[in-house]
């Protein structure tokens, strides 16, 4: 229960997230790097055992269905010597060349 707890903390912390305006790099920069920390924040939570349900939900409540869906999926389907923190960090480094 307390990691389910954290996880939804470290989630609700990250902020409103897929919100990237085009008018500010700065603005741009802090959207990316708060939805590198969701993915971690759900690959950390996969990590502590946390079931994939309730990463889903979490996801959910912190972006919508579909996106909380579509991220868990791709979490599930990394082998398990890939949950690494270089997958949020790739995951910015992607949505900062968008």
């Amino acid at each position: 229960m307390r990691t389910n707890a954290l996880f939804a903390i470290a989630l609700i912390a990250a902020g409103p997230v897929l919100s990237v305006g085009a008018a500010h790099a700065q603005d741009k920069s802090e959207a990316c790097a708060q939805s590198a920390a969701v993915v971690s924040a759900a690959v950390e939570g996969r990590q502590a055992g946390q079931s994939k349900s309730a990463v889903r939900n979490a996801l959910r409540d912190a972006l919508d269905r579909e996106a909380g869906d579509m991220l868990a999926e791709w979490i599930w389907s990394l082998p398990q010597e890939q949950l690494t923190p270089a997958i949020g960090e790739a995951f910015e480094a992607q949505c900062l060349a968008q």
